[in-house]
């Protein structure tokens, strides 16, 4: 018996943590439905001193169970459930992981060079690529204690920042949009108790946090998203008094 891998099942098991042959070994499983060690590490050309590891983890993962006969059978779960149990298992991971590592804030500050001067307000700050440019987002919305502001066309899809504000908008902050919205997006924001106003947008994103944080976003020819972030007063200002004035004239 051969069995041809999938490698785009294997290549998207490695986003729940999975090795490669890990994902191999689950997918014979699911293939033959129970086997012993030896018959999956042939079937999946994992060499034999790996494959009592492989399995074993592949347990703890929740992908699979074990049948205690003489040899051991290994069974797989189902797709789905292995997959849910996986991302419990990440979710609580992550949490422990996230206390620990706020625990430590405090000491390692403590552990820094002193800051001799602090003049990050007055600049403007390039932020390059998708990825910089949304873990900025996320800093600015969690950072945020009064209000946000949102300018953009589609822009909770323009950056896949939808349910971003679901998870990280705190309580009580206020949510104001102006732009271009899908039936999603404005579900989205009214669900968070959001207002929104519809005009053609004047940016592809722009996002404004209490008046005092600025990050604009543009995108080149060849669609790459770049981003300028200020704290600086008097750029932000009349960014603030357009949106204001366009909010007004929309209402």
């Amino acid at each position: 018996m051969e069995i041809t891998i999938d490698e785009a099942f294997v290549n998207a098991l490695r986003d729940y943590g999975l090795t490669t042959y890990e994902a191999k070994a689950y997918y014979v499983l699911l293939s033959v439905g129970e086997a012993s060690a030896g018959t999956v590490a042939k079937l999946s050309a994992i060499p034999q001193q790996r494959i009592y590891d492989t399995l074993s983890s592949l347990e703890r993962k929740g992908f699979i169970q074990v049948r205690h006969t003489n040899p051991k059978k290994y069974a797989p779960l189902s797709v789905r459930r292995a997959l849910v149990n996986r991302i419990r298992q990440l979710s609580a991971e992550f949490s422990a992981r996230m206390e620990e590592l706020r625990d430590r804030i405090s000491e390692i500050e403590e552990l820094a060079p002193k800051v001799q001067s602090d003049s990050g307000g007055s600049h403007v700050w390039v932020v390059e690529g998708e990825e910089a440019i949304v873990a900025r987002i996320l800093e600015m919305i969690q950072s945020a204690e009064k209000c946000v502001k949102l300018v953009g066309e589609r822009p909770l899809f323009t950056l896949k920042c939808r349910e971003i504000l679901k998870r990280y908008l705190p309580e009580g902050v206020k949510l104001y949009a102006l732009g271009t919205f899908e039936r999603v997006c404005r579900e989205e924001i009214l669900a968070l108790g959001g207002e929104i106003r519809e005009i053609e947008s004047y940016s592809n994103y722009t996002l404004i946090v209490d008046d005092s944080k600025l990050l604009m976003v543009y995108f080149d020819d060849g669609g790459v998203p770049h981003g300028l972030y200020t704290e600086n007063e008097g750029i932000i200002h009349p960014h603030v008094h357009l949106f204001n004035l366009l909010w007004e004239h929309t209402g």
